[in-house]
């Protein structure tokens, strides 16, 4: 070893180069960060820097794209933006752009304008023709959405009377009121406008004077109320005399209280063909053709009259329609129930011929009860026409020959009865004539009984007298010889 190293020189070299490594390969501790970690966030944010740069510029290049665009291109696209997709007929809010000497120009959301002509200019409150302000938003109905001039056409009168229209269906619902124009009398009653809808006041519906007539409401402004709206058939009845009468109660709180099986009192206020109106206190009642009797009804005028105060039953109760179901014939005595129990086949009946048709002839007995004699039974000879046998207010006397309580049939026939009505007649003629002759022989014997008494009596009374004068006689003898 002679330039060797020495052993403890090569001790502390190597000691020296462990401790430089060891300052290398440091641990990292829990919870610090490492320096790789750190080169990787360092990266990271790096990268998006870059990227928040791009955007920047991406973003001041829009704001120079945006400035170079014209405003007019900018409008375009908002109103684009909120353009609608309509179809004639729709009923569209619009706003008033200006008001031309020829109509009205309208903004409503769409690709062009829409005019609106002054002859479709709506009406104000007093009947008037409505005028229209800038900036005003109203409704508007669409006739046209495209025109040759190159705008849409709309039409203001149309899309009031829907309006119009859709008020009075509301109104109709609580019987309001509104004010309408009387334009002229009609039979039965007056026309009436509200807006630009007419209406039918009836004659029975009108309040006034006993003297006063119905032209003097002409051209006369009146509150009425609202009683049916038909929208489909465009009719509509007014009732002046339900407006004016406040003391009727309110028609929710009697919907409120009507429950089906009750008994209810009121006036019949109109009838029709098909039945009658009964008014219950502030709301109506109908009373169909079927419900007024158990007996077949022609017309209801054959039962009610206007203004018949009746009692009616609840059959039933539409609250939101306010509609109410009446019956009147439920008040009476069902002459089905009872009917097998008073009546058979064979039993001869006597009623009035209510109506003939060309195959037979319905009889009507008991009030109520009706019968069909059909052509094959109103004689053994063969009939053309059933008037030449029987009339309409005849009355007949025919024979049961068929009976079905629960189908409410009856058969009859006029076969026969004639004979078998004069054979009983003749038998209870003769049963009279009996009758009469045993009364007779009755008398008689009475009277020979009477006599034979009477005789006996007057030979008593004969034998009395006698003996009272012998009695005499002896007394008278006897004074002598004394």
């Amino acid at each position: 070893m002679s330039e060797g190293t020495k052993l403890g020189e090569t001790v502390e070299s190597f000691q020296e180069n462990v401790n430089e490594e060891n300052e290398t390969l440091k641990a990292t501790k829990i919870g610090e960060i490492s320096d790789f970690e750190k080169e990787l966030f360092k990266d990271s944010e790096q990268k998006k820097a870059k990227e928040g740069a791009k955007e920047e510029v991406k973003e001041e290049k829009k704001a120079e794209d945006d400035a170079g665009r014209s405003e007019l291109e900018r409008f375009l696209d908002e109103e684009s933006s909120e353009i609608f997709e309509y179809e004639e007929n729709d009923v569209i809010k619009g706003t008033v752009r200006s008001v031309e000497k020829g109509g009205v120009l309208v903004d409503f959301k769409f690709k062009s304008d829409g005019f609106v002509y002054n002859s479709e200019l709506g009406i104000d409150d007093e009947n008037r023709t409505e005028k229209l302000e800038p900036g005003q938003v109203v409704d508007f109905l669409i006739e046209k959405l495209e025109t040759k001039e190159g705008y849409a056409l709309l039409s203001r009168k149309k899309a009031q009377i829907e309006e119009t229209w859709d008020t009075l269906i509301e109104t109709s619902k609580d019987r309001g009121t509104v004010l309408v124009s009387v334009n002229s009398k009609v039979q039965g009653g007056l026309v009436a406008s509200y807006k630009s809808i007419k209406g039918f006041i009836p004659a029975s519906q009108v309040l006034k004077e006993k003297d006063d007539e119905l032209d003097s409401f002409i051209n006369q402004a009146i509150e009425v109320a609202v009683l049916q709206v038909d929208r489909r058939r465009k009719k509509v009845i007014f009732s002046h005399k339900a407006s004016q009468q406040s003391s009727r109660q309110d028609t929710r709180k009697i919907l409120s209280e009507l429950e089906v099986g009750q008994t209810r009192s009121g006036k019949v206020t109109s009838v029709k063909d098909f039945g009658a109106f009964v008014d219950l206190g502030g709301i109506e009642g109908l009373v169909h053709i079927s419900e007024l009797s158990w007996a077949r009804v022609n017309h209801p005028s054959e039962f009610v009259e206007v203004g018949q105060d009746v009692n009616v039953f609840i059959l039933g109760v539409d609250k939101e329609n306010r509609k109410i179901s009446l019956g009147m014939k439920q008040l009476q005595p069902d002459p089905w129930v009872e009917i097998s129990s008073k009546y058979e086949v064979g039993t001869v009946v006597e009623g009035k011929v209510t109506r003939v048709t060309a195959f037979g002839a319905f009889i009507r007995f008991e009030g109520s009860l009706e019968g069909l004699i059909h052509i094959s039974e109103l004689s053994h000879e063969h009939i053309e026409k059933v008037e030449d046998v029987v009339k309409v207010g005849q009355e007949v006397k025919a024979k049961i020959i068929k009976l079905i309580s629960e189908e409410q049939k009856i058969g009859l026939t006029l076969k026969n009865v004639e004979s078998e009505t004069e054979s009983k007649e003749n038998a209870e003629t003769k049963a009279a004539v009996e009758e009469e002759k045993i009364e007779e022989t009755e008398e008689a014997v009475s009277e020979d009984v009477a006599k034979d008494v009477a005789e006996d009596v007057a030979e008593e009374s004969n034998k009395t007298e006698d003996i009272k004068e012998e009695e005499s006689i002896k007394s008278t003898e006897n004074e002598v010889e004394a």
